[in-house]
């Protein structure tokens, strides 16, 4: 396997826990928050480390930077997550190099996603490298990965099938207001928070279903206000959310506090409700869970539910993976080409130099030649002969030792 030198470091690490090995409550031990990955970029920096960046959502947190071995982005993993590196090891995934792109590349185009081609992913991915590089964590290697990784994403989206009948959480979670609607005549809604979840989970609520008694809470005022505004609904401001929270029938909580947010001893009246709770951490009290009152739904148990599309997506699996691959490859051509740039630049530096001295050489016994012309044809020599080296540089199997053996034979410097 080829590996490239894009950082001090040697080698490319994901290392991560996802829904694959674990179940929500180990992910959520070791979800992190905004400002604890930007801690976390401040320790791999004062190590030493140039480039990272993480990806954390309900199904998955991923560490995606360099180093000589991944013990270091490991130990700085359960540093900021407050966990043992023994529970991390039992419910790891650590890939490298080739593989650790290739697995962002499968994330981001929703081949890794609990539900089978939910996109949602690819713009967690970009937000979470945006954040790298407000906190100068990045390098063009990253740069150009996740880009390419969004790129992927686009083409898998436009050229298949895999993300055709929406199965993402926020839809699962109205399927299962459907079911509820067959028992319960004119429900009452309360969404609490209106971030990206919660936001597609209403457009889904509204699209879907005839239920428009629908009110919104969020703790940034705002937020709520104008997506009610949208679409025509209710809003609560936050300090009346125990208001709101007593008079629904569905509760849907999308937030994204470390601590639960909706509580059994916020509901007064005691009726038979349903509570669908799409956040990681769980923001449904755990309490809730053992209340006869409440159907407390979470994220895992939404997640498992499956439909004839799920079906249809895995036929399209192949056509994604044969996108990945030729975009990956395409990757792996500009790293060549980054890998070769060095040399060839000191090369034609040195041509150009040599060119000047013939060139001069040349005129002097012939003064009456044109001395434009003969840089011309000169600098014509000197394209074909450094574009026919690039060509035969890509096509090599050992591209390190090749650029050796020219940096030998023309005394460049490494």
């Amino acid at each position: 396997m080829k590996t490239y030198q894009v950082s001090q470091f040697s080698n490319f690490f994901l290392v991560g826990i996802d829904h694959l090995k674990a179940e929500i409550e180990i992910r959520e031990k070791f979800s992190l928050s905004e400002a604890k990955v930007c801690h976390l970029i401040y320790d791999y920096k004062s190590m030493g480390g140039d480039a990272i960046f993480v990806v954390s959502t309900c199904n998955r947190t991923e560490i995606y930077g360099f180093g000589n071995c991944p013990r270091d982005i490991i130990s700085l993993f359960c540093k900021h997550s407050n966990n043992s590196p023994e529970l991390f090891y039992r419910y790891q995934s650590i890939k490298q190099n080739r593989e650790a792109i290739e697995h962002l590349l499968r994330v981001s185009c929703g081949l890794e996603s609990k539900i089978l081609g939910d996109f949602e992913i690819v713009g967690q991915v970009k937000k979470s490298f945006r954040l790298a590089k407000e906190q100068g964590s990045h390098n063009a290697f990253l740069e150009r990965l996740v880009n390419t990784a969004a790129q992927a994403s686009k083409r898998v989206k436009n050229e298949t099938q895999l993300s055709s009948g929406a199965a993402s959480v926020a839809f699962a979670a109205v399927q299962q207001i459907k079911e509820y609607l067959s028992a319960t005549d004119n429900p009452k809604v309360m969404l609490v928070g209106t971030g990206k979840i919660g936001r597609t989970a209403c457009e889904n609520l509204i699209n879907q279903t005839n239920i428009r008694d629908i009110t919104l809470t969020n703790r940034t005022y705002e937020n709520a206000r104008e997506l009610a505004a949208r679409y025509n609904i209710g809003f609560l401001e936050y300090s009346r959310i125990e208001e709101g929270l007593d008079e629904a029938d569905v509760v849907i909580v999308a937030t994204g506090s470390s601590e639960p947010t909706v509580k059994a001893s916020q509901f007064k009246t005691s009726k038979k409700r349903l509570v669908l709770d799409l956040s990681v951490p769980r923001n449904a009290d755990e309490a809730m869970y053992q209340n006869p009152d409440f159907e407390v739904i979470d994220v895992d148990h939404l997640s498992n539910r499956t439909s004839e599309s799920l079906q249809r997506r895995k036929e399209e699996i192949p056509k994604a993976e044969a996108i990945i691959n030729e975009v990956i490859d395409e990757f792996y051509q500009w790293l060549e080409s980054r890998k070769m740039a060095p040399t060839l630049q000191a090369l034609r530096e040195k041509m150009d130099q040599w060119k000047s001295r013939e060139i001069n050489s040349f005129l002097k016994k012939f003064p009456e030649l044109n001395s434009e012309h003969a840089d011309i044809l000169a600098s014509q020599i000197m394209n074909r002969f450094t574009s026919q080296l690039a060509r035969q540089l890509r096509s090599g199997n050992d591209i390190s030792g090749d650029l050796r053996t020219i940096q030998h034979i023309f005394e460049l410097e490494n």
